[in-house]
């Protein structure tokens, strides 16, 4: 299974059970994923989950996750992660939320 077929498993969990009862309904089983894959995959969801949450605080995160800063700094890097773009928000919308405030 590739890594953005294991992504969107993640985000959709009604793939993940379609997937089993494949599975199950004797199609072809794939191998079950190996211990460091299933480890690198864990680590990612932790430290992407944690650097959203700090607002991609590489220290803070750091600190929440109980590892060095030079240790998320790799992490970050071999798993080639990178905040989520924002949205744009329009100029007009701001002004009107403050003029109704």
């Amino acid at each position: 299974m590739s890594e953005v077929q294991m992504k969107a498993m993640k985000s959709d969990p009604q793939a993940v059970k379609a997937k089993v009862a494949r599975n199950n309904d004797g199609g072809a089983m794939e191998k079950p994923p190996s211990l460091r894959s299933l480890r690198a995959e864990a680590e990612i969801y932790a430290i992407s989950r944690t650097l959203e949450y700090t607002g991609w605080n590489r220290r803070r995160a750091a600190q929440l996750l109980s590892i060095s800063y030079r240790g998320i700094l790799y992490k970050i890097r071999q798993h080639n992660l990178t905040p989520r773009p924002r949205p744009v928000e329009e100029p007009g919308q701001m002004l009107k939320a403050e003029s109704q405030g």
